[in-house]
């Protein structure tokens, strides 16, 4: 399952596609035979299909130094739009940058049966595969009373994950562990690279700081720009 970016912020688009892969390939092995879409915009990015439903999926990922998030950066309503005829939808996150406490998002999802799941549980199920049908899984919202607390929302998650693959709740806390620890392993080195970055910024002298700062906004490419626009002439 993929860990956090903490550097890399110019390759969202990367992480991206690299996640929908990530999400085809695993739920081909769940027994959920799926595909990255080509499509892009109005449609989702992982299909899949089995002899009794099909399910469509969106993959995140946020970097660490990502702002804060609210519930437009998940699209829980546009997935379940991009479903359409389809039978369900499932979006995966990290687990960690899932709301902690309060959010529209698991109203959403419970409204729409949409399936919020994180990278930890799908590695979770794969570990312990044996050909069960994940079909409980996608109509955990089917059980849930509407509200947008995020505790009462992964209990259900938890249950049902761990209820399949016939675990204890204990040993999904397990993985959960070796999820954070990771995140913060990498957490560091993000830190590390950006103090770094810091001292060697600060070594600069007073014309090399200005010239990598012109560099830095694009300034003489937005002149240039300019330039070109109003560098016309009207036809006589």
């Amino acid at each position: 399952m993929p860990s956090l970016c903490a550097l890399c912020p110019n390759c969202q688009v990367a992480r991206a596609k690299y996640c929908d892969i990530l999400l085809a390939h695993t739920w081909t092995h769940l027994a959920i035979p799926a595909q990255v879409l080509r499509a892009r915009g109005d449609s989702a990015d992982v299909f899949g299909v089995t002899d009794a439903y099909t399910v469509v999926g969106d993959a995140k990922a946020f970097r660490l130094s990502r702002t804060a998030k609210n519930q437009k950066d998940f699209k829980v309503q546009a997935l379940d739009d991009w479903r359409k005829n389809n039978t369900y939808a499932s979006l995966v996150s990290p687990l960690c940058q899932y709301p902690k406490r309060y959010s529209q998002i698991y109203q959403q999802a419970i409204d729409r049966n949409v399936t919020l799941i994180s990278y930890v549980h799908l590695r979770f199920l794969l570990d312990h595969f044996a050909g069960q049908d994940l079909k409980p899984l996608w109509v955990v919202a089917a059980s849930l009373t509407k509200s947008k607390n995020a505790t009462a929302y992964w209990k259900a998650i938890d249950g049902v994950v761990c209820q399949l693959i016939g675990k204890g709740e204990s040993a999904l806390r397990n993985y959960k562990a070796q999820a954070v620890a990771k995140t913060k392993e990498l957490g560091q080195e993000g830190i590390d690279f950006w103090e770094a970055r810091i001292a060697a910024y600060k070594k600069l002298s007073r014309e090399e700081a200005v010239a990598q700062l012109i560099k830095a906004k694009k300034i003489d490419q937005k002149i240039q720009t300019i330039r070109r626009a109003i560098n016309i002439s009207l036809p006589e």
